[in-house]
């Protein structure tokens, strides 16, 4: 998967870039309710470029969709231990509601989830799954001005 971008910041090796709406997207406009902010995505990326230079990025297609796995399924394993808890407890304490505490105990196992994805995402993030710059074009050399 390809996308390309305009440098906006520069901080060292750190690059933030700001990507058009991939054409995968169609005209949905779900991402931001159909603003036009949405067409808009914002990124940092490790690499060596200038503000105004227009990237080209790449990330390996089965590297996508392993991304997009991990993310959707770790919350999603975090309720369904939540709620298998709940069920679990629900049997145990007869002072709440089962269903009640179902809910409660899913919603904190999606929670914990989340708080693994955050602890994870900095390693998961390097390495494979990171995004590379596989080109820079100065601004001048595309025939576009800032």
């Amino acid at each position: 998967m390809t996308n390309k971008g305009i440098v906006t910041a520069v901080s060292g090796d750190e690059l933030t870039v700001i990507f058009e709406r991939h054409e995968a997207c169609g005209d949905c406009h779900a991402c931001m309710h159909g603003s036009t902010d949405c067409a808009k995505h914002t990124v940092k990326l490790r690499g060596k470029a200038n503000v105004g230079d227009r990237v080209v990025v790449e990330m390996d297609d089965s590297q996508v969709m392993a991304a997009s796995a991990t993310a959707y399924l770790i919350p999603f394993a975090g309720l369904a231990a939540g709620l298998a808890l709940g069920y679990v407890l629900g049997g145990v304490i007869t002072a709440i509601n089962g269903e009640l505490l179902m809910a409660l105990t899913g919603i904190g196992g999606t929670a914990v989830a989340y708080l693994i994805m955050r602890a994870l995402d900095p390693k998961l993030s390097r390495g494979r799954w990171e995004p590379r710059i596989v080109s820079v074009t100065p601004p001048e050399a595309d025939g576009e001005t800032e």
